[in-house]
């Protein structure tokens, strides 16, 4: 017979969140993470001379989940409430647009009326035709291709709901960002882990799951310098499996887990219904803040400056959404796009350079200045391919349309041998790391109520 050990596969938010929970409780646990760190799709980068940290993967903490506010607490680590203060360009004119979120407030309310799912495009288009309807729905448009990574023709409004739901029980309107980064709530699971005998074992690529008798087979590549592509065995009485979506997708040539026997039909009919999306993120390090002392003006004709500036938002731009660091004043600018049209701008660009020139000339465009004069003031950029990273191969999960249920047909454990974390069967929170810490914790009490009692 199998010993009562739990293998927790891979080392993100969930997995650390699943591994610090078993442990504390007692229970034998071994992680197994591809990557020569912890963290999955949070990376901070702290090889530079930033006054803040930079982050490649996750960076806001999104409202006040209390499973991960409990373990920041408990670890003393410091957020920082962000500047909230949006400028919007309307057609290349500034709007305060105050109203921004009331308006895509109005449409969701409008969606809970809906007799069914259907995706969002098919349900703007079922909407009046009046200027105030036409503006509002191209920016929730915007919103849920950028902030969801979704295909607004095919993402259901009934998971862009529950999502809006969830949000709202945490507080979801306040964003915090860590002051020492997202890695220091990685690093505090992880030690907490291993002080009660948690084992990791890094670079370590899970190939195969053989679920077929009593005991779980995990065999695995290394993926060090000693020895790389040895086999390495484990076996255990349980599985936590917390791969990217993207993975449980993946044929077995292109990365994907082979698990033996196959998984249940309902399960791998969970799995091929959701959906990951990509995201291009653009860390640029400027020597200053140069954005503080432009001037423009707004359609009033009123002189403007964005000293106080949290986000930008410009449509029409290549990169069209940006963050400062506030309330911290960094010279760092973060720029965003979500969705088909991260998909468009990395296709057409072909190159990280590329993609940091159209980066550029989106600034140029927001604020009126030559991109030859935005370049002049930068120092360094840091972009990170999650489409490209063999272990993760995009951002995070979306909800089609009538796919809402497929998540909690994904979380469901089978035979209680196996069973699934991570955010993309978190219901509501999907694609936030509290969802992943969430979704890590229930599988840990799955585990520690049905085998390891």
């Amino acid at each position: 017979m199998p010993g009562k050990a739990t293998i927790v596969i891979g080392a993100g938010a969930a997995g650390l969140a699943a591994a610090r929970d078993l442990s504390r409780a007692g229970a034998e646990v071994i992680v197994l993470e591809a990557r020569d760190r912890i963290g999955g799709r949070v990376f901070t980068f702290t090889g530079t001379n930033a006054s803040v940290p930079i982050e490649l993967g996750a960076e806001f903490v999104h409202g006040k989940s209390p499973a991960l506010w409990q373990i920041a607490r408990a670890a003393n680590l410091k957020l920082n409430e962000i500047g909230e203060r949006h400028w919007y360009f309307d057609e290349g004119k500034i709007s305060r647009s105050h109203n921004f979120w009331e308006q895509i407030e109005r449409l969701n309310d409008r969606m809970k009326s809906a007799t069914s799912d259907q995706s969002l495009t098919e349900f703007l288009s079922g909407l009046p035709k009046d200027n105030d309807t036409r503006r509002a729905s191209e920016m929730l448009t915007r919103h849920v291709e950028g902030f969801h990574a979704a295909d607004p023709e095919r993402v259901g409004i009934r998971g862009l709901i529950a999502a809006s739901e969830a949000a709202d029980s945490i507080d979801g309107d306040t964003a915090f960002r860590f002051e020492r980064g997202y890695h220091a709530l990685m690093e505090a699971l992880q030690s907490e882990a291993e002080s009660y005998g948690a084992r990791f074992h890094f670079q370590t690529i899970v190939k195969s799951i053989d679920w077929s008798t009593d005991a779980v087979i995990v065999r695995c590549h290394s993926a060090g310098p000693r020895d790389p592509e040895a086999l390495i065995e484990f076996s255990a009485t349980a599985a936590i499996v917390t791969v990217p979506l993207s993975l449980l997708q993946a044929d077995t040539t292109k990365g994907g887990i082979r698990f033996i026997p196959d998984l249940p039909v309902s399960k791998q009919a969970a799995i091929s219904r959701l959906a990951m999306g990509n995201v291009l993120k653009i860390n640029l390090l400027f020597r200053e803040r140069f954005w503080e002392k432009v001037t423009l003006w707004d359609e009033q004709a009123n002189a403007v400056n964005f000293n106080n500036a949290g986000f930008f938002h410009y449509p029409d731009a290549p990169v069209p959404t940006w963050w400062t660091q506030l309330p911290l004043r960094a010279p760092l600018l973060v720029g965003w796009v979500g969705g088909p049209r991260a998909d468009r701008l990395r296709d057409a660009s072909g190159s990280e350079q590329r993609i940091v020139d159209q980066a550029i000339a989106s600034l140029a465009q927001i604020f009126n200045l030559t991109a030859e004069e935005v370049r002049a003031q930068m120092e360094a950029s840091y972009i990170h391919d999650w489409h490209d990273d063999p272990f993760a191969r995009g951002a995070y999960t979306w909800i089609p349309v009538d796919a809402l249920d497929a998540q909690h047909a994904l979380a469901l454990p089978v035979e209680n041998k196996l069973f699934f974390a991570g955010e993309a069967t978190s219901v509501g929170h999907v694609g936030t790391v509290h969802g992943a810490i969430q979704s890590g914790q229930r599988a840990a009490m799955e585990v520690l109520r049905n085998v390891q009692s």
